[in-house]
Parts: structure tokens; C-alpha cells; sequence
């Protein structure tokens, strides 16, 4: 029985992630965050709208 429902746990992932991937690909964001880190960040950020200051 044990089998059988590991057997049901992999086809149920596969049938998930097959019907609502993922946001986002883990590689990706680790990919993202290290770029991130590495941008040398003045204290200012111009780049996203909610970061821009308001005038």
C-alpha cells in the first residue's frame, strides 16, 4: 500500500505542476537575487514605480 500511494503522490505533483507550474523557476530567482547582491545600491531606486519617490 505504501507503494501505491507514493506512486499517487508523484502522479498527483506531476498533474499540478503540469495544470498550475510554478510562479516562478527556482533557478531563476536564485539567478536574480545574486545579480541583485552584486548591484552596488546607492540608498536610491529609480528602477520600480513604488521606489520612485512621489512629487
Amino acid at each position: 500500500m505504501d507503494t501505491d500511494m507514493n506512486t499517487l503522490d508523484r502522479e498527483l505533483d506531476d498533474l499540478i505542476e503540469a495544470v498550475a507550474p510554478p510562479l516562478i523557476d527556482l533557478e531563476q530567482l536564485e539567478r536574480l537575487v545574486t545579480e541583485d547582491d552584486l548591484h552596488l545600491f546607492d540608498g536610491e531606486c529609480f528602477i520600480h514605480d513604488s521606489c520612485r519617490p512621489v512629487r
